[in-house]
This record gives C-alpha cells, sequence and structure tokens, in this order.
C-alpha cells in the first residue's frame, strides 16, 4: 500500500521574515535578509535582560545571552560573491532573544544576539564571527513592512510602555533593513 504525503503550507516557526540589507556607508541594497524565530522568549529571559541592565548596565547584556544557551532563532544574511563557493552561501548568525510586541502603530519584533550581527556591513565584514551583544529593533506600519535597525549595548533601553528593550532615539538611528514582511501572513494568504 503506497502512502500519499500532501504537503502544507504551515510552517514551523513562529515568526518568519524577508528583508533587504542596506549598506551602512550609503543607500545601496546589499542583499536578501531572511530571519527565523524558532521561538518567542519568555518572560523569565526577559526579566533576566531587564534585571541586568537596571543593576550592572548595559555592558553585562551580552554575558546574560553567552549564558543563554538555548537559540531563539537565525538571520541569514548574504554571502559573498566572487570569493568562492564556500562563502558564497548565507551567512548564519544566531540569536537568543526574541520578542513580539503589539502596537497601536503596528508590531514591534525585538531579536538579540551574543554576536554582531554585521547587517549592512560589506559582506566580508559581516562574516567574521565577533561575539558582542546586538540587538535588532524591527517596526512594522499598518501596512505590514517593517523597517530594521541596529543597536550596540550601550544603545538599549527598556520602555515601559511595550515592557520591552528597545534601541534608545529609533528614529535617529539608520535603517539597516528594510522591506521587511512576515512571509507567516504571506502563507496565511495562499
Amino acid at each position: 500500500m503506497t502512502k500519499h504525503v500532501r504537503a502544507t503550507n504551515r510552517t514551523e516557526f513562529p515568526g518568519q521574515f524577508v528583508a533587504r540589507a542596506i549598506s551602512v556607508s550609503s543607500p545601496e541594497d546589499v542583499g536578501p535578509i531572511e530571519i527565523y524565530v524558532e521561538r518567542w522568549s519568555t518572560d523569565e529571559e526577559l526579566d533576566q535582560l531587564l534585571g541586568t541592565l537596571e543593576k550592572s548596565g548595559p555592558g553585562e547584556l551580552f554575558d546574560v545571552l553567552e549564558r543563554q544557551r538555548l537559540r531563539a532563532g537565525i538571520v541569514l544574511m548574504p554571502g559573498v560573491q566572487g570569493h568562492g563557493e564556500r562563502v558564497r552561501e548565507r551567512t548564519p548568525k544566531n540569536f537568543q532573544f526574541a520578542r513580539e510586541i503589539i502596537t497601536p502603530a503596528g508590531r514591534q519584533v525585538i531579536l538579540a544576539s551574543d554576536e554582531r550581527l554585521g547587517l549592512g556591513e560589506s559582506q566580508l565584514d559581516a562574516r567574521k564571527e565577533i561575539y558582542e551583544f546586538s540587538l535588532l529593533d524591527i517596526r512594522f506600519g499598518p501596512d505590514g513592512t517593517g523597517v530594521g535597525k541596529l543597536a550596540a549595548a550601550d544603545d538599549v533601553v527598556y520602555n515601559p510602555e511595550t515592557k520591552s528593550l528597545e534601541l534608545r532615539d529609533y528614529d535617529k538611528k539608520p535603517a539597516r533593513i528594510v522591506n521587511v514582511k512576515s512571509t507567516n501572513s504571506l502563507m496565511a494568504r495562499r
């Protein structure tokens, strides 16, 4: 007896996004970005980061993420063209923290990693393994399209309205990823 298996449009990821990276030195598009959220972080994980921010300051946020061994997801950055087959493949960067906040203006997704997320840097520089705290703050408008901006630990603040970490002075920082769209909602429309 032959079993027939049918593919479904469901995903195993609670959050899936596609975007375009923007160069840090010009408004040039430097390639596609994919973000896969494997799990949303717990309130306990948020409390660990907030407690560290309040008691020890932003410089200690890296240590909290470094101790967090359970990955929350992955960012796939562009590979490097013209430098051999191995480096043409997408560059993966793990993140240990992921939160989704529904706001009056739309939606906000916060991702934090203990690896530098070299979004918008040269593709060779973005591949370097540099361990430091990085926070990606993505804000979506009512149309469902978002813009993401990066922060180092010193630019991270607590927002009591959203009850989460976010980028200080978001409006003043340059975009690192644009045209961010949830592929979960795209798949749901099919």
